[in-house]
């Protein structure tokens, strides 16, 4: 089964996804097109994410070993569902300051 880009993402911000634009293009390298969109972060939004990891890193803390790992288990898992719309996305993608002439 082929998996596809989708034509945008969110970022993620304390757990929950956020389109609040798109703006940057991220362009196929092969053939100069559009392959998706991702919202840019505004100044404000890296405050946000820097208070959200801020407070999150005592619970963080206080988590059993064990439980850290379910987390990052729980991640690998993702990944690998996703494989190869992520190696889809790495092959493609370059900047939109690097846009192929």
């Amino acid at each position: 089964m082929k998996a596809s880009i989708k034509t945008a993402y969110p970022y993620y911000l304390a757990n929950r996804p956020e389109s609040p634009n798109n703006d940057l293009e991220v362009f196929d390298k092969y053939s100069g097109e559009v392959a998706t969109r991702v919202p840019l972060a505004d100044p404000g939004t890296i405050d946000r994410a820097i208070a959200a990891a801020v407070e999150a890193a005592p619970a963080m803390a206080r988590m059993a070993p064990c439980d850290r790992r379910a987390v990052l288990d729980h991640c690998v898992a993702r990944f690998k569902e996703r494989a190869e719309e992520l190696a889809q996305a790495l092959r493609v993608e370059i900047p939109e300051r690097q846009k192929i002439a």
